[in-house]
């Protein structure tokens, strides 16, 4: 991976620069798995399968680090007692695994009327949903040691009757990655003891050993009234593991693209408030010969808490940010929206996706300028990743079509049909589009909630865009495997209208070649609508930008 130079050459504020840790981008690469046909020195005896081997996942060494409790550092070596024996990380440690440090009593979860533990389906549910390749390390917050065997032995009764009807391999191996541990947390000098104790949410450590917290063990399904908030639910802590799961198989697609990454922001603080854009920066790009070789461009964004991790300054809401494009002549003119993210409820996040359609802006090379806008303070990265994927064709031209905001009765009046020449030398001819509905007016929670449709009609065919997520209860939670980060201390698992909490808001495509007729004009159409008409009331927004795209 090479990574050129940033050139700031504006800014409209004065910022503080404050670094952050990308312990991705600096974590020691997997070493591949031994062969599991390998035999022993004889040639007769089969080696028996590693753990990797058995997952089809690839191994990594332990690294020896400092005994640091931060959020995102290295997890150091660590002992503790449990009712197996002594477990010791590094002795446990693959590479392939990730490990769930989890208290009877976090802090996230205290004050409610049962404790995280005591229901048996949530047990059932944590041990259903977690994948194959986690470890759970059980701690009793109680300080008398015949209590915390007695809570210990309870969970433990709990995780056997749930593995009851499991087939004896699946049991087997589920119950070795369960540990009950002995000792008390009070006791513990290493950093394991100091983060269960403060900030005290619980402990994750990922595939590339570095530390994280878990987060909010918030149940949509639990709502209390007196409380204000729902109850928590043991089973969400497998959130944590499946996204870490997605973080290292994203890392390991980032490094066989081989890519040419292009940083705009490095750890820099930014926050708008409510003024909109409030810092443009440019980065300076090879010339339009290189930009000739790239054939997918991807946007690459951390979002860290400014200050002390999560439990630091960490923004509370769900907002919109956008990376915009400005004009070559005229930094200060930014029309051109060229990412668009939902940040978190007080979590970081990083997301990375493809924009390769929007290449056409950036084929001159030179000097690019951007914007950003943030109502919320973070610290930022984000950076271009150009690379070639051997595409059969790449986008070569684009053409703006439909932009939008309005979501009522007349707003589809505003969207005039357009008119365009296609090439007669284009391969592939596309519709892309980036929309995301927002507010909560009625009828039907519009447009955050209410399930819409979005008709791009391109000469006589229509193509049906539903955005039928949108108020469906785990929307967002399914998708963490797919990149929304998980356990947010907001009410993170709905489903939203193209967009969740903590995710990219994708620019999508809709291949029309078949629908033009090359070297002729096509004329491109789009409404939206609820309930098969437009939005009877105001209130609601749906943000929609849209292209034509041509590769060749």
């Amino acid at each position: 991976m090479r990574t050129f130079s940033l050139l700031t050459v504006m800014s409209f504020l004065s910022l503080g620069a404050c670094g952050s840790d990308n312990a991705e981008d600096s974590a020691p690469q997997e070493s591949a798995a031994p062969d599991s046909s390998s035999s022993d020195d004889s040639g007769d005896t089969p080696v028996e399968p590693t753990v990797c081997e058995h997952l089809e996942l690839t191994a990594r060494p332990f690294e020896q680090a400092e005994d640091n409790p931060s959020l995102g550092a290295v997890a150091g070596d660590f002992e503790v007692n449990t009712t197996q024996g002594t477990f010791r990380l590094s002795e446990s440690w693959t590479g392939c695994e990730t490990y769930l440090l989890i208290q009877d009593e976090p802090t996230q979860a205290t004050g409610w009327p049962r404790a995280l533990w005591d229901r048996d389906r949530d047990v059932a549910d944590l041990l259903k949903t977690l994948p194959e390749n986690t470890h759970v390390l059980f701690f009793s917050t109680l300080n008398n040691i015949g209590k915390r065997e007695e809570a210990l032995g309870s969970l433990e009764a709990k995780v056997n009757k749930a593995l009851r009807s499991w087939e004896d391999e699946e049991k087997a191996w589920r119950k070795d990655r369960i540990h009950y541990v002995t000792s008390k947390i009070r006791n513990l000098e290493e950093w394991t003891g100091i983060a269960l104790r403060s900030p005290g949410w619980g402990i994750g450590i990922d595939r590339f050993q570095r530390i994280r917290y878990i987060g909010s063990y918030a149940d949509p399904t639990r709502y209390n009234s007196e409380q204000g908030w729902f109850e928590p639910n043991l089973s969400m802590a497998a959130n944590e593991a499946i996204y870490y799961n997605f973080e290292a198989e994203r890392e390991a697609r980032l490094v066989a693209q081989n890519a040419d990454v292009f940083p705009i922001w490095e750890g820099e603080t930014i926050g708008c408030g409510w003024s909109g854009r409030c810092t443009t920066t440019s980065v300076e790009l090879p010339d339009a010969a290189q930009m000739a070789t790239y054939d997918s461009l991807e946007l690459d964004i951390t979002t860290a808490c400014v200050g002390d991790g999560e439990y630091g300054e960490c923004p509370p809401w769900d907002y919109l940010v956008y990376l915009y494009l400005c004009e070559d002549d005229n930094p200060e003119s930014c029309p051109v929206e060229f990412g668009r993210w939902i940040t978190t409820y007080h979590r970081e996040g990083r997301w990375v996706h493809d924009v390769s359609s929007l290449l056409p802006y950036l084929k001159d090379g030179g000097t690019k300028h951007f914007s950003f806008e943030t109502v919320q303070s973070y610290d930022i990265d984000l950076s271009l990743r150009l690379f070639n994927s051997n595409k059969e064709e790449t986008a070569s031209s684009l053409t703006p079509l439909f932009n939008g905001g309005g979501f009522h009765s007349t707003s589809n009046d505003a969207y005039l049909p357009v008119e365009l020449p296609i090439p007669d030398t284009a391969k592939k001819v596309e519709v892309a589009y980036v929309i995301s509905g927002h507010g909560m007016a009625e009828p039907g929670n519009c447009a955050e909630f209410c399930i819409t449709d979005h008709l791009f009609g391109v000469n006589s065919d229509e193509n049906l865009v539903s955005l039928v997520d949108a108020g469906v209860q785990y929307g967002c939670q399914e998708q963490v495997a797919e990149g929304t980060v998980p356990n947010q201390y907001g009410t993170w698992w709905y489903g939203r209208s193209n967009w969740c909490p903590g995710r990219e808001v994708q620019l999508k495509t809709i291949d029309v070649t078949d629908q033009v007729v090359l070297g002729e004009n096509a004329t491109f159409t789009y409404t939206g609508s609820f309930n098969g008409a437009p939005y009877p009331a105001g209130g609601a927004s749906m943000r929609l930008k849209s292209w034509l795209v041509i590769s060749e």
